[in-house]
């Protein structure tokens, strides 16, 4: 009986693990999408809280103080600027908005981003570069000063929208590649580390003033924490009725489905890189994976009680030195190799 001879499989249709994306290449795409979220991230803090000092009313100095020095101490700035006096609010808003020496102002970080993506023309699609073009000439342009002095709040809401249209368009025109993964991959793990900023500086500000606070301020303040997170609206169809600190701080941690959120954000990068991994080199053990999945565990059977147990700044501070640690190993990796 003779066999029968099986057909050749043509070397085209045999499969092969994706070749891994240049560094360089990974490296820009990675920080565009990190610097576009940072600035988001940013301007909606500079217009919360420039909000919530209309709704609170005067302040004592030593309250206005505090809580302009916290939005710097979120955005890394503490080290850069000290400040105080009557205008001490458009100084800081000058100086997180304008300031090109200031590495953290929204001009630098988009002039970054856009730098990074100017770089990838043609990694990126026709739609993402023009949004992200314009967004940093919206900024740039020889008019943004006088568009800012008539309307601080229009300005920033027009940075917080155009960082939401690059990503839907991201989300929309790029292939669902590496590169796409890198851009996921990056924008989370940025909402993470500043999510968990905010919930640490503002918790421990709120805490050391509750009892000279009433409790009117209080919801005041938290709701302006929640704001911040862009978690208002999604907060409230979870829980009525007053903000509770320690709700407030869990929401934001250990909510499942809200995309703001640390254990959707963690998991959603554990998701990126692990897909990264997969394509490139499926046998191997990816450091940032390893960090991102016990965290994402850690999370998902976190309980309320654990945190207020630990401490909620004990229980931040282990987060965003865990993310620190993930984007360093994802940089050895992918980046410097």
């Amino acid at each position: 009986m003779s066999q029968i001879a099986l057909p050749t499989v043509p070397k085209f249709l045999v499969h092969r693990p994706a070749r891994p994306m240049m560094a360089r290449d990974a490296d820009a795409m990675y920080w565009m999408s990190r610097y576009v979220e940072r600035a988001e991230h940013t301007a909606r803090l500079l217009l919360v809280n420039s909000s919530l000092l209309t709704d609170v009313g005067d302040l004592a100095p030593r309250q206005l103080q505090q809580q302009w020095q916290a939005i710097l101490t979120i955005l890394h700035s503490n080290s850069i600027v000290r400040m105080s006096g009557a205008d001490l609010g458009p100084r800081i808003a000058q100086h997180m908005t304008f300031n090109a020496d200031n590495p953290n102002s929204l001009l630098s970080g988009l002039s970054r981003a856009r730098e990074n993506a100017r770089s990838i023309r043609e990694n990126i699609s026709a739609e993402m570069w023009e949004s992200l073009n314009t967004l940093y000439w919206s900024i740039r342009g020889e008019d943004a000063q006088t568009r800012f002095d008539e309307s601080p709040d229009d300005f920033y809401r027009m940075i917080m929208n155009g960082s939401m249209l690059f990503q839907g368009l991201t989300d929309q025109t790029m292939v669902h590649d590496q590169r796409w993964l890198f851009v996921q991959l990056a924008k989370y793990l940025e909402r993470i580390d500043v999510t968990c900023r905010v919930i640490d500086t503002k918790f421990g500000l709120l805490q050391a003033e509750r009892n000279q606070m009433e409790t009117a301020l209080q919801t005041i303040q938290w709701m302006a924490v929640l704001r911040s997170c862009c978690s208002i609206e999604a907060y409230r169809r979870h829980h009525a009725g007053e903000m509770e600190p320690l709700r407030v701080v869990s929401f934001l941690l250990l909510e499942r489905n809200f995309p703001r959120s640390v254990r959707y954000a963690v998991e959603m990068a554990r998701e990126a890189i692990s897909a990264i991994r997969a394509e490139v080199n499926s046998l191997a053990i990816d450091p940032a994976e390893r960090i991102l999945g016990r965290l994402s565990a850690q999370l998902e059977y976190a309980e309320p009680s654990e945190i207020d147990a630990e401490g909620v700044s004990s229980y931040l501070q282990k987060i965003i030195m865990q993310i620190g640690e993930a984007a360093f190993a994802v940089q050895k990796t992918y980046f410097l190799y």
